[in-house]
């Protein structure tokens, strides 16, 4: 029998500071000799502006086969209406090859994104940072803000997105269901001026923001998967004191900015530090109270083996979700 979790089956139960959980304890534990996976393999259909992701990981330690297709249509919301993105994840038994539990791949891809922006704040940010600048307006800025505000005393934030109604709308959400006090600005520099933690999730070809607008002490959780995505500028990368990737490899290959500022000589690569080394505290994430410090995330199959394996296996004890015979 395999278990089938719905988005709004996991919606119910799979909350940001049980992901934070999940994602922290991941981190605390990796090593890349637990877990094998190649690079991701993306297919763009340009003429639709969208694209397929595919993310195939092992783990004998977890004892998981995982496979995640996601997608994007970035024209869905405005022509159909429809969210932009939609896939699945398949966990299998690794020992024996049976599919053990199916489930949708954009809520768990949101909460563990979040939360990888949750943990990285809670080792790298000033612990008493209160103010936040969101340049974003869809479900990756949202998790984003919630597990920043998870983790650390947040009091108030500004959002801003081009679209006028979107980051309105970002902003009556974070006031009503965080309890904050938030604000939709008219600019980018607006959002950005004065704040202790700045978080851009946009899909963003250029970069969003000028980092000669940053304060010093800020944080950074910046999110980009494609090696066509520039969010920030070299200015921000001149500024950065620590640069931390959620993990090396992917961000080096795939982060078009990171790309970017290592083929300049702005950054170099034996400089980025691994998360899980933050973590662990083999690394430091902030040195000092007056740094501005950056952590770029991409994602990873191995995380998402881990974190959907945890979620099938909270579901099964709880038992959540929908069985169904395919054979």
């Amino acid at each position: 029998m395999v278990l089938v979790l719905s988005g709004k089956n996991l919606r119910g139960w799979l909350t940001m500071a049980k992901s934070i959980e999940l994602v922290e304890g991941f981190y605390k534990s990796f090593s890349s000799e637990d877990y094998i996976m190649p690079p991701r393999e993306m297919m763009q259909i340009p003429e639709l502006d969208a694209v397929y992701v595919f993310m195939p990981s092992y783990s004998h330690t977890v004892g998981s086969f995982t496979l995640k297709l996601i997608n994007e249509y970035r024209r869905n919301l405005s022509l159909y209406g429809l969210n932009v993105a939609s896939g699945l994840i398949l966990v299998f038994n690794l020992s024996t090859g049976q599919l053990e539990g199916l489930m949708d791949s954009v809520y768990p891809t949101a909460m563990r994104t979040g939360a990888i922006g949750g943990v990285a704040a809670k080792y790298m940010a000033s612990r008493d940072s209160e103010e936040v600048g969101l340049l974003g307006s869809g479900n990756q800025a949202w998790t984003q803000l919630e597990a920043v505000g998870t983790v650390l005393p947040v009091r108030r934030v500004k959002v801003y997105s081009p679209n006028k109604k979107h980051r309105e709308d970002l902003a009556r959400k974070a006031s009503a269901e965080l309890g904050i006090e938030a604000k939709a600005v008219d600019s980018a520099k607006e959002a950005v001026e004065n704040v202790d933690i700045l978080i851009t999730a946009t899909n963003s070809a250029e970069p969003v923001l000028s980092g000669s607008w940053l304060s010093e002490g800020v944080h950074i959780n910046s999110l980009g998967a494609l090696a066509t995505r520039r969010e920030l500028d070299e200015i921000t990368f001149h500024r950065c004191s620590v640069v931390v990737a959620d993990y090396k490899e992917s961000v080096v290959r795939e982060a078009g900015d990171i790309i970017d500022a290592l083929s300049k000589n702005i950054i170099k690569i034996d400089e980025i530090v691994e998360l899980h080394e933050v973590v662990k505290g083999l690394r430091e994430g902030r040195r000092g109270s007056r740094e501005i410090t950056l952590m770029k995330s991409v994602g990873f199959a191995s995380l998402d083996l881990f974190f959907a394996t945890s979620l099938y296996k909270m579901a099964r004890e709880k038992s959540l979700g929908v069985e169904i015979d395919i054979h």
